[in-house]
């Protein structure tokens, strides 16, 4: 193997297209200084090249690269020490209030899908109800497996009849904040008024409450 190398390694240049063989001609024409100096001038002219694509890259996004928090994985409210990694993004990607870092203890007051910013928000101490309307009150519901009911849709709220009591409607079009899955089964938190936990706890205690899904309101 190492004589067939040999062997391709000796004898005269290839034969090169005639631009490239005028280049070579004139590199080995050239003294060892002018050839140093060929060098240099290649390496600077690259250099300021790449630092001028930098620095309109950096006048597009707003500045040098800033290191920001985001979650490794689809993050629902109540998650205790969100897990999140740091990375450096362009300072417009960074929405304010970006956390440095997580405080011990911290529980999401908001959703947090997976590769979004943490910022202060999050950590709400308001909890699940930081994302709430005035008059709105987060209650959970348990919800079955398979029916698609996922956070950030919106849900109809039922409350069904026993015996010759009919079935009712006692929420309309209302926000699914979070839907947590413990093991024992998947619970909805939902956003209700407050003349509608009333009759949702009710149905609850009876375990007689049907999630429909709804359009926004």
């Amino acid at each position: 193997m190492l004589n067939v190398l040999r062997r391709g390694l000796d004898g005269p240049y290839p034969r090169l297209p005639r631009p490239l063989d005028t280049i070579n001609e004139r590199w080995t024409r050239l003294r060892p200084r002018g050839r140093l100096v060929v060098c240099v001038v290649a390496a600077l002219a690259i250099h300021t090249a790449v630092q001028a694509r930098v620095h309109r890259a950096e006048q597009r996004w707003g500045g040098t690269p800033v290191t920001a928090l985001v979650a490794t994985a689809d993050l629902s409210v109540g998650t205790v020490d969100p897990p999140v990694r740091q990375v450096d993004l362009p300072p417009a990607a960074v929405p304010r209030g970006a956390m440095p870092a997580v405080p011990p203890g911290a529980v999401l007051a908001l959703a947090l899908p997976e590769g979004s910013v943490l910022t202060a928000s999050h950590l709400d101490e308001r909890g699940g109800a930081a994302g709430l309307a005035d008059g709105l009150r987060a209650v959970p519901v348990p919800v079955e497996d398979g029916w698609a009911v996922e956070a950030g849709g919106w849900v109809d709220v039922w409350v069904l009849g026993a015996g010759e009591h009919p079935a009712r409607q006692v929420a309309s079009s209302r926000a699914v904040l979070s839907v947590r899955d413990d093991g024992a089964g998947r619970t909805a938190l939902l956003g209700l008024a407050e003349d509608e936990v009333g009759p949702t706890t009710e149905g609850l205690a009876l375990g007689s409450v049907l999630l429909t899904h709804a359009p926004p309101p």
